[in-house]
């Protein structure tokens, strides 16, 4: 569309990171200048539509206090939640993290172009559903006047493009979206994944498509602004990157300093250590930290292999865990202590949830009622536009907001009952992950099986 004008991305991703030794990226646009907006990275339950939050890493930058969360929830409860400071299912599942390389705008020809200010204002004032196709993390940074951010429209749904497939994850619009003829705005950072998108939905029998482009699509912001839906930015600080094991649908979260050249590893599993330690080498990183966000029981935590593979050097990464939940690491965390990073100038803030387990940050030993009270005193007073970014997810999705989590989770959300919630998971009859009898042995152990 010639018309259209876009903003220029910045993908630290498509930069080729200097030596190693360096420590640092050459090209890192990633200190951000913008008004604070929270982000937040969640674990959610297979089957509902985030299900129950469980463990949360709030990160703030300490010049700008901009933040980010992490939690983890699974089926049954909540494991505990952590607050950070940041400076400047079973069987195999596709990866919905894969990061498609967004095509050039003269490729919208062969799919839907660009909705007009007028055609987006129009289905947006009918009440689409705004169906986001990108990734999550800081390979989709759009430049908002001179800093790089990640930016979100309120209420959307994440459902990522598959390039090699050429589909969405459908299962995720049925969550939220159940009439094909209901209204669908789609959006990815320009519109050209947007329009390969709208073209696979409307093969299987969607009618109402709009292509809303992006936040890089300069002339549609005012519309969405228009709505009362606004592009939100978010700062990722210097990289935050969205990893995914297709095996236990556990999502690995990479945090990395650029200025230090530090990085941090959550929820990283042993099956995917080459994968984690090919591509911190890869972004010139080095591995400080590794954090289980509890004592996992569907995969065997890397933490301890990854510890042995360094072992008596000088590039030895330490593990943390939660004191509750009885586990080995070299760090023990207890409810509002803070670990300091990057030269001190990130940090996490552990904040206990129980409730999924006694650990919290933990499965074993939990309780519905207690994570239901650990969820709303602890997650749902978090700012409502505050991003969430799942530890598990069934449906293919990649993020959701506090604010989306209190109005559509199909077991907390809305105006439930601790007595409701409590029913609702008894009810669900759920059975024992299927790694249960490995993986917490081993995992009590910082990921190292019983002799």
């Amino acid at each position: 569309k010639p018309s259209t004008q876009l903003l220029p991305s910045r993908d630290i991703t498509r930069v080729a990171p200097p030596p190693p030794h360096l420590g640092v990226l050459a090209c890192s646009p990633r200190h951000l200048i913008m008004p604070p907006q929270p982000a937040l990275v969640a674990g959610a339950i297979g089957g509902a539509v985030l299900g129950v939050l469980l463990s949360a890493l709030l990160i703030k930058k300490k010049e700008d206090r901009r933040v980010v969360v992490f939690a983890s929830a699974l089926a049954g409860g909540a494991l505990g939640t952590m607050r950070a400071s940041f400076g400047g299912a079973s069987g195999a599942r596709k990866d919905p993290t894969k990061r498609p390389a967004e095509p050039a705008v003269a490729d919208l020809a062969a799919a839907d172009p660009v909705a007009s200010p007028e055609r987006l204002r129009s289905a947006l004032r009918r009440g689409a559903l705004v169906v986001d196709v990108r990734a999550a993390d800081s390979s989709e940074l759009t430049n908002k006047s001179t800093a790089p951010v990640f930016e979100v429209v309120d209420g959307s749904l994440s459902a990522p493009y598959d390039k090699v497939n050429q589909t969405i994850p459908v299962g995720a619009l049925g969550l939220l979206q159940q009439e094909k003829s209901a209204p669908l705005v789609v959006h990815c950072r320009s519109g050209a994944r947007a329009g390969k998108a709208i073209a696979f939905l409307r093969g299987l029998g969607y009618t109402d498509l709009t292509n809303g482009g992006g936040p890089a699509v300069v002339d549609l912001r005012e519309a969405y602004a228009d709505a009362g839906l606004p592009w939100r930015p978010h700062n990722m600080g210097s990289v935050m990157r969205q990893l995914f094991d297709p095996k236990s649908s556990t999502f690995t979260y990479l945090l990395g300093d650029a200025s230090t050249g530090e990085a941090i590893l959550i929820d990283p599993c042993i099956d995917q250590i080459e994968r984690d330690l090919a591509l911190v080498e890869e972004l010139g990183f080095r591995l400080t930290l590794m954090l289980n966000t509890h004592c996992h029981a569907d995969h065997i935590t890397a933490t301890g292999e990854i510890k042995r593979r360094f072992q008596g050097t000088s590039k030895a990464p330490k593990s943390a865990i939660s004191a509750a939940s009885g586990a080995d690491a070299d760090r023990l965390i207890v409810p509002n202590e803070t670990i300091k990073w990057a030269g001190g100038t990130r940090s996490l803030t552990a904040l206990a949830t129980p409730g999924h387990t006694s650990g919290c940050m933990d499965f074993q030993g939990g309780s519905a009622k207690t994570l239901y009270r650990s969820v709303h005193s602890q997650l749902f007073v978090l700012p409502d536009d505050t991003i969430v970014y799942p530890a598990h997810d069934y449906k293919g999705r990649l993020r959701s907001t506090i604010g989306g989590e209190k109005s559509s989770n199909p077991r907390l959300g809305g105006v439930k009952s601790v007595g409701e919630f409590v029913k609702i998971m008894a009810d669900l009859k759920l059975s024992n992950p299927k790694m249960l009898d490995v993986a917490v042995p081993a995992n009590l152990r910082c990921g190292v099986p019983d002799e």
